[in-house]
């Protein structure tokens, strides 16, 4: 791959509950730890360059300082509290804003944005949806199925927001961990979903990840049950709009790292060299633009 360099568009980073604050569930247990050093390691090893950081949940702490140490090879993004967006308003804003002044996040993640049938003009969300376009930061979609209907409004109201659609857009529910202790889902793209994601290409600012497959699919590696609906998406968004993604470190073991990175080009067999370079880095750099500098341990970008 020449050009840009590879970025991971999509990693948590995190520790024991103990060592620093963090919500606990089944599947970031109090004890299980991601250390961004053991990230770093792998990147380095696969030739990754940068990558975007995602919290787990408001608690910003670990990551925050992990953007601090190391600001020109991550991105981050923080994750809504609730109470942000039900209540909103200025209040909301103001909340946001003063995250933003302790933690430099570049966008926020949410699972929420509005009440299903109700007009988006009327979300308590929309004075925070607002505020992320003025900033200039983006809207880093995780939405469940009756919230997904709701995004179009919301690129129409906002046409300079940039969003980007997690995993591929799937809608999350139903979550269960699997022996591997990774975030499993049945049935995920039913044709409606398909046809909301595909909807949603036509607004250019738009994005779609793509990651998770491990998730989503009911097969081995390379995933082959998911070729048709990624290679749909792919058709409609054009490379220029995909990002690629680890999903660190749910797949650090299984399937691994550089397996992640090497699902791309076997599920989109039929991207040149330029197309490929922006899925695995490109299309992150318009998004992260202070990512484009050096690779993060020396090394060059391999090819893959």
């Amino acid at each position: 791959m020449t050009g840009c360099g590879i970025i991971d568009a999509y990693a948590h980073v995190f520790r024991p509950a103990a060592i620093s604050l963090r919500e606990v569930d089944e599947l970031a247990s109090a004890g299980r730890d991601a250390p961004v050093e053991d990230l770093l390691e792998l990147m380095a090893g696969s030739g990754v360059d940068a990558a975007v950081l995602v919290s787990l949940d408001a608690h910003d702490d670990y990551v925050a300082r992990v953007l601090a140490d190391y600001p020109k090879t991550f991105a981050a993004i923080a994750v809504a509290a609730p109470a942000e967006l039900r209540t909103g308003g200025t209040r909301g804003v103001e909340s946001l804003r003063a995250r933003r002044n302790r933690f430099g996040f570049h966008g926020l993640r949410t699972q929420w944005i509005g009440e299903p049938g109700q007009p988006v003009t009327d979300s308590p969300a929309l004075p925070v949806l607002r505020y992320l376009a003025e900033q200039g930061l983006l809207l880093w979609t995780y939405l469940p199925p009756d919230q997904l209907p709701l995004l179009p409004d919301v690129v129409r109201e906002m046409p300079e927001l940039r969003v980007v659609l997690n995993h591929i857009g799937f809608c999350p529910h139903d979550m269960q961990i699997d022996q591997h202790r990774r975030p499993r889902f049945d049935d995920p793209f039913p044709e409606s979903t398909v046809q909301q994601v595909l909807r949603l290409s036509e607004a250019g600012g738009v994005h779609l990840m793509v990651s998770g497959q491990y998730a989503l699919s009911t097969q081995a590696p390379p995933y082959p049950d998911l070729f048709r609906v990624i290679r749909r998406f792919a058709e409609a968004y054009g490379p220029q709009r995909l990002l690629w993604a680890s999903d660190y470190p749910w797949t650090r073991d299984v399937p691994g790292y550089r397996a992640m990175l090497d699902l791309v080009p076997e599920v989109l067999p039929d991207l040149d060299a330029e197309s490929l370079a922006r899925v695995l880095g490109g299309t992150a750099i318009t998004l992260f633009p202070h990512l484009a500098g050096g690779p993060t341990s020396g090394t060059t970008a391999s090819p893959v």
